[in-house]
């Protein structure tokens, strides 16, 4: 069975979706999203930890793998921290 791959730099929120009000996202050499991070408030300091944060890998330009950090998916994370995460 092949595992699906979720693309969260797509992500469209429902329901809550109210409660994510800041989106960042840190870009590779070739444009595509590596690290994407959320929160719930506007104007949140980076270093705050209060951040939902996801890793991209890529093949190419192709999207391999979505990682959440060790510590799951979580509102307790500094964006600007974000690669000490994975």
């Amino acid at each position: 069975m092949a595992q699906q791959i979720l693309d969260y730099s797509r992500l469209e929120l429902r329901g809550d979706a109210g409660m994510f009000f800041e989106k960042r996202i840190e870009y590779d050499g070739n444009n595509n999203p590596i690290y994407i991070g959320y929160n719930r408030h506007q104007n949140t300091a980076t270093d705050d930890e209060s951040w939902f944060i996801v890793k991209i890998t890529y093949s190419g330009n192709n999207p391999t793998y979505y990682q959440l950090p060790a510590n799951g998916p979580q509102f307790v994370y500094s964006w600007d921290d974000r690669a000490t995460y994975f």
